[in-house]
């Protein structure tokens, strides 16, 4: 009995887009792929394959689709330069004891290879107390799905900050003191630093959080700025609702950093690492009289 949760990320733009499945050892990698595809919002017409690690077209295994497996039979295969496998006729169990697969590490999906949509899929946990015949099923997901013939999704992150964000936040890092005032004005309720950096003009934020009347964000500094990590929907919600809501999220995505960190460096960041992260959310709510959230 073994099942897998992976979680399904959009390459171009992971933080904003994915999917949480869990599949049995015993489904195939297409019954994976069936049930990635709808819950991404893309078709079936097209070849795809998945591969090892996020090495795309350079992985060196591909499990291909059963229609691109089947053309390729009739090639030379002295020219391939990396094996090739059937994911109509490969399970997701074989899957991660060919790639040898354990918590945390990844896989690629690449679906159109004109389009080129790619995913990658973060192994979260073995679970080793459900059967091995579970139907690939999404058990957890956030952000909407990809327009399929509208690339614009693809390049979703490189457009500018949505109001209400754009019009009080500089392109990067903003200076605390800069965050702290913006509580001055009437429509945002709260400003919570979640990561400060102390440089030789002062204390800049990387990471916080804002509360307006009637929505919440959670902000991180990428390459080129800001991108928004969560949006909190605060309609119906008390102001301290709202509050609570946002500095969950805070703490998912501290979570979510600490993974893909370990994910990338190959080390495994536990719960003191992660509680570390916390430490700056814990003293702002502290200080502004939240520290039961």
């Amino acid at each position: 009995m073994t099942a897998y949760r992976f979680r399904v990320k959009f390459d171009p733009d992971p933080t904003s887009l994915w999917r949480d499945v869990v599949v049995g050892a015993d489904s195939t990698i297409v019954e994976f792929q069936s049930v990635i595809n709808p819950a991404v919002g893309l078709d079936q017409g097209h070849l795809w394959f998945m591969g090892s690690d996020e090495d795309y077209w350079n992985s060196d295994v591909k499990y291909q689709c059963p229609q691109e497996y089947e053309d390729s039979l009739g090639g030379d295969p002295i020219l391939r330069t990396e094996r090739i496998e059937n994911a109509g006729e490969t399970t997701i169990g074989e899957l991660t004891r060919q790639l040898g697969l354990e918590q945390y590490d990844r896989i690629c999906y690449l679906y159109d290879y004109g389009d080129e949509w790619r995913f990658y899929a973060i192994l979260k946990e073995i679970i080793s107390d459900e059967s091995s015949e579970k139907d690939p099923d999404v058990v957890k997901e956030k952000g909407d799905s990809v327009d399929q013939y509208d690339l614009s999704d693809a390049n979703e992150s490189e457009m500018p900050l949505p109001e209400p964000l754009w019009s009080v936040l500089p392109e990067t890092a903003v200076p605390v003191g800069d965050l702290r005032t913006l509580e001055d004005r009437d429509e945002i309720a709260h400003v919570v630093i979640l990561l400060s950096l102390e440089t030789g003009f002062g204390a800049v934020s990387e990471r916080f959080m804002i509360q307006f009347d009637d929505a919440g964000y959670v902000l991180e500094n990428f390459q080129p700025g800001w991108q928004i990590v969560e949006e909190i929907d605060g309609e119906d919600k008390t102001e301290e609702e709202l509050l609570a809501d946002l500095a969950s999220a805070a703490r998912d995505w501290h979570a979510e950093i600490a993974e893909l960190s370990g994910a990338m460096t190959g080390q495994h960041f536990g719960e003191e690492t992660v509680e570390a992260m916390h430490v700056e959310l814990e003293a702002e709510l502290e200080r502004k009289g939240y520290g039961h959230l």
